[in-house]
Protein backbone atom coordinates (compact mmCIF):
# COMPACT_ATOMS: atom_id res chain seq x y z
CA UNK A 1 0.00 0.00 0.00
CA UNK A 2 1.12 3.34 -1.14
CA UNK A 3 1.96 5.60 1.90
CA UNK A 4 0.46 9.26 2.19
CA UNK A 5 2.38 12.02 0.08
CA UNK A 6 3.73 14.70 2.88
CA UNK A 7 2.70 17.97 1.12
CA UNK A 8 3.93 21.13 2.43
CA UNK A 9 0.84 23.56 3.24
CA UNK A 10 1.14 27.25 1.26
CA UNK A 11 -1.23 30.21 1.52
CA UNK A 12 -2.59 30.94 -1.89
CA UNK A 13 -0.42 33.42 -3.55
CA UNK A 14 -2.69 34.64 -6.11
CA UNK A 15 -5.21 34.17 -8.90
CA UNK A 16 -4.30 31.49 -11.42
CA UNK A 17 -6.41 32.58 -14.07
CA UNK A 18 -5.06 35.24 -16.47
CA UNK A 19 -7.00 38.14 -17.37
CA UNK A 20 -9.34 37.21 -20.61
CA UNK A 21 -10.25 34.15 -18.74
CA UNK A 22 -10.54 35.84 -15.74
CA UNK A 23 -13.03 38.49 -16.85
CA UNK A 24 -15.39 35.09 -18.44
CA UNK A 25 -15.21 33.40 -15.23
CA UNK A 26 -16.13 36.79 -13.90
CA UNK A 27 -19.18 37.55 -15.79
CA UNK A 28 -20.53 34.22 -15.55
CA UNK A 29 -20.39 33.82 -11.71
CA UNK A 30 -21.42 37.55 -12.04
CA UNK A 31 -24.29 36.18 -13.70
CA UNK A 32 -25.29 33.42 -10.98
CA UNK A 33 -24.73 35.85 -8.35
CA UNK A 34 -27.40 38.69 -9.80
CA UNK A 35 -30.61 38.73 -7.35
CA UNK A 36 -28.26 36.98 -4.79
CA UNK A 37 -28.70 39.40 -2.42
CA UNK A 38 -32.58 40.02 -3.59
CA UNK A 39 -34.18 36.75 -4.50
CA UNK A 40 -32.07 34.90 -1.92
CA UNK A 41 -33.11 36.53 0.63
CA UNK A 42 -36.51 36.96 -0.51
CA UNK A 43 -36.54 33.29 -0.44
CA UNK A 44 -35.55 32.40 2.91
CA UNK A 45 -31.90 31.47 1.40
CA UNK A 46 -29.46 32.00 3.52
CA UNK A 47 -26.85 34.40 1.94
CA UNK A 48 -23.18 32.47 3.33
CA UNK A 49 -20.05 34.77 1.95
CA UNK A 50 -17.92 33.29 -1.02
CA UNK A 51 -20.44 30.64 -1.86
CA UNK A 52 -22.85 31.02 -4.84
CA UNK A 53 -26.72 28.86 -4.07
CA UNK A 54 -29.34 30.66 -6.12
CA UNK A 55 -28.48 29.22 -9.91
CA UNK A 56 -26.05 26.78 -8.94
CA UNK A 57 -28.41 23.77 -10.47
CA UNK A 58 -27.32 25.74 -14.17
CA UNK A 59 -23.96 23.94 -13.88
CA UNK A 60 -22.94 20.87 -13.90
CA UNK A 61 -23.53 17.36 -15.78
CA UNK A 62 -22.59 13.53 -16.46
CA UNK A 63 -18.76 12.41 -16.46
CA UNK A 64 -16.81 9.62 -17.59
CA UNK A 65 -14.00 9.63 -15.98
CA UNK A 66 -11.29 7.03 -14.52
CA UNK A 67 -10.07 6.25 -11.00
CA UNK A 68 -7.38 5.48 -9.46
CA UNK A 69 -7.81 2.10 -9.70
CA UNK A 70 -8.10 2.57 -13.86
CA UNK A 71 -12.00 1.66 -13.53
CA UNK A 72 -14.38 4.03 -15.42
CA UNK A 73 -16.15 6.54 -13.23
CA UNK A 74 -19.69 8.25 -13.76
CA UNK A 75 -22.25 10.13 -12.23
CA UNK A 76 -24.02 6.88 -11.62
CA UNK A 77 -20.75 5.79 -9.10
CA UNK A 78 -22.30 8.67 -6.93
CA UNK A 79 -26.08 8.16 -7.12
CA UNK A 80 -27.97 8.93 -3.51
CA UNK A 81 -24.56 10.14 -1.98
CA UNK A 82 -23.71 14.14 -1.77
CA UNK A 83 -20.12 14.52 -2.89
CA UNK A 84 -18.33 17.75 -3.58
CA UNK A 85 -16.10 17.87 -6.75
CA UNK A 86 -12.68 19.86 -7.65
CA UNK A 87 -10.71 20.07 -10.59
CA UNK A 88 -7.18 20.71 -10.39
CA UNK A 89 -4.12 18.92 -10.95
CA UNK A 90 -1.07 16.95 -9.14
CA UNK A 91 1.70 19.53 -9.97
CA UNK A 92 -0.23 22.28 -8.65
CA UNK A 93 2.23 24.99 -6.52
CA UNK A 94 -0.18 26.02 -4.44
CA UNK A 95 -4.62 26.84 -5.11
CA UNK A 96 -4.71 22.83 -5.21
CA UNK A 97 -3.02 21.31 -1.97
CA UNK A 98 -4.66 24.94 -0.32
CA UNK A 99 -7.83 23.73 -1.25
CA UNK A 100 -7.68 20.46 -0.80
CA UNK A 101 -6.18 21.55 3.08
CA UNK A 102 -9.18 24.00 3.34
CA UNK A 103 -11.88 21.02 2.74
CA UNK A 104 -10.22 18.99 4.90
CA UNK A 105 -11.13 21.76 7.74
CA UNK A 106 -14.52 22.53 6.71
CA UNK A 107 -15.77 18.69 6.35
CA UNK A 108 -14.09 18.00 9.92
CA UNK A 109 -16.15 20.79 11.22
CA UNK A 110 -18.89 19.97 14.47
CA UNK A 111 -21.90 19.13 12.36
CA UNK A 112 -20.38 18.88 8.72
CA UNK A 113 -22.36 17.12 6.19
CA UNK A 114 -20.78 13.27 5.21
CA UNK A 115 -20.26 13.87 1.75
CA UNK A 116 -17.70 12.17 -0.56
CA UNK A 117 -14.65 14.68 -1.73
CA UNK A 118 -13.77 14.11 -5.48
CA UNK A 119 -11.04 15.54 -7.83
CA UNK A 120 -11.04 15.76 -10.96
CA UNK A 121 -7.28 16.19 -13.19
CA UNK A 122 -7.28 18.91 -15.08
CA UNK A 123 -3.79 17.72 -16.94
CA UNK A 124 -4.31 13.58 -17.43
CA UNK A 125 -0.90 14.08 -19.97
CA UNK A 126 0.69 13.60 -16.40
CA UNK A 127 -2.23 12.52 -13.82
CA UNK A 128 -2.33 9.06 -14.99
CA UNK A 129 -4.74 6.76 -12.64
CA UNK A 130 -1.82 5.61 -10.91
CA UNK A 131 -0.54 9.20 -10.05
CA UNK A 132 -3.78 10.73 -9.02
CA UNK A 133 -4.55 7.65 -6.90
CA UNK A 134 -1.63 8.22 -4.69
CA UNK A 135 -2.10 12.36 -5.44
CA UNK A 136 -5.47 11.62 -3.27
CA UNK A 137 -3.83 10.03 -0.39
CA UNK A 138 -1.84 13.04 0.24
CA UNK A 139 -1.21 13.78 4.20
CA UNK A 140 -3.86 16.60 5.26
CA UNK A 141 -6.10 16.42 2.10
CA UNK A 142 -9.69 14.90 3.00
CA UNK A 143 -10.49 11.41 3.88
CA UNK A 144 -11.27 8.90 1.17
CA UNK A 145 -11.21 12.06 -1.53
CA UNK A 146 -11.52 10.05 -5.18
CA UNK A 147 -8.64 11.36 -7.61
CA UNK A 148 -10.32 10.79 -11.06
CA UNK A 149 -8.54 11.60 -14.62
CA UNK A 150 -8.92 10.27 -18.07
CA UNK A 151 -8.14 10.85 -21.74
CA UNK A 152 -8.29 14.58 -22.97
CA UNK A 153 -11.68 13.67 -23.93
CA UNK A 154 -12.96 13.21 -20.78
CA UNK A 155 -11.63 15.93 -19.16
CA UNK A 156 -12.53 18.82 -21.47
CA UNK A 157 -16.11 17.05 -21.38
CA UNK A 158 -16.22 17.35 -17.54
CA UNK A 159 -14.87 20.82 -18.27
CA UNK A 160 -17.37 22.23 -19.97
CA UNK A 161 -20.15 20.55 -17.91
CA UNK A 162 -18.74 22.38 -15.21
CA UNK A 163 -17.76 25.99 -16.86
CA UNK A 164 -14.28 24.91 -15.99
CA UNK A 165 -11.81 27.21 -17.22
CA UNK A 166 -8.21 25.46 -17.88
CA UNK A 167 -5.06 25.80 -19.95
CA UNK A 168 -1.73 25.11 -20.22
CA UNK A 169 1.45 27.94 -19.72
CA UNK A 170 4.85 27.47 -20.45
CA UNK A 171 7.11 28.12 -17.32
CA UNK A 172 9.27 31.16 -18.20
CA UNK A 173 13.31 30.05 -17.61
CA UNK A 174 12.44 26.42 -17.24
CA UNK A 175 13.62 23.42 -19.52
CA UNK A 176 11.69 22.98 -22.54
CA UNK A 177 8.11 20.48 -21.64
CA UNK A 178 8.03 22.09 -18.47
CA UNK A 179 4.53 23.70 -18.11
CA UNK A 180 1.77 24.56 -15.26
CA UNK A 181 -1.64 24.48 -16.04
CA UNK A 182 -3.87 27.89 -15.20
CA UNK A 183 -7.38 26.99 -14.16
CA UNK A 184 -10.59 28.39 -12.63
CA UNK A 185 -10.47 27.33 -8.71
CA UNK A 186 -14.16 26.55 -7.47
CA UNK A 187 -15.96 23.68 -5.11
CA UNK A 188 -19.02 22.12 -6.65
CA UNK A 189 -21.62 21.17 -4.14
CA UNK A 190 -23.86 17.90 -5.69
CA UNK A 191 -26.73 16.36 -3.93
CA UNK A 192 -27.48 12.70 -4.43
CA UNK A 193 -28.71 13.05 -7.41
CA UNK A 194 -25.69 14.75 -8.82
CA UNK A 195 -27.48 18.42 -9.24
CA UNK A 196 -25.11 21.32 -8.18
CA UNK A 197 -26.80 23.07 -5.11
CA UNK A 198 -23.82 25.09 -4.02
CA UNK A 199 -20.73 26.82 -6.05
CA UNK A 200 -17.60 27.83 -3.32
CA UNK A 201 -15.20 30.05 -4.42
CA UNK A 202 -11.93 28.39 -3.11
CA UNK A 203 -9.39 31.07 -3.33
CA UNK A 204 -11.29 33.44 -0.86
CA UNK A 205 -13.06 30.97 1.36
CA UNK A 206 -12.08 30.27 4.81
CA UNK A 207 -12.81 26.36 6.09
CA UNK A 208 -15.85 27.99 7.82
CA UNK A 209 -17.37 29.33 5.20
CA UNK A 210 -16.72 26.45 2.97
CA UNK A 211 -18.69 24.38 5.67
CA UNK A 212 -21.53 26.76 5.63
CA UNK A 213 -21.82 26.74 2.10
CA UNK A 214 -21.91 22.45 1.58
CA UNK A 215 -24.75 23.08 4.35
CA UNK A 216 -26.19 25.55 2.87
CA UNK A 217 -26.67 23.72 -0.35
CA UNK A 218 -27.45 20.28 0.89
CA UNK A 219 -29.89 21.67 3.53
CA UNK A 220 -31.72 23.23 0.40
CA UNK A 221 -31.91 20.03 -1.80
CA UNK A 222 -33.41 18.61 0.85
CA UNK A 223 -30.09 16.11 1.35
Amino acid sequence: MNEPVETPRRRLTGAVVPALAAAALAAFVTMLLVGRNGAEKAAGTPVVENCILEGAEEVGGPIELVDGNGAIVTQADFAGEPAVLYFGFTHCPDICPTSMYTLADALAAPGGYDVQPVLVSLDPERDTPEVMGAYARTSGFPPGLVGLTGTRAQIDAAKAAFHVYSARADVEGAPAGTYNVDHSSFLYVLDGQWQTRAIVNTLRATPDQMSACIAAGLERAGA
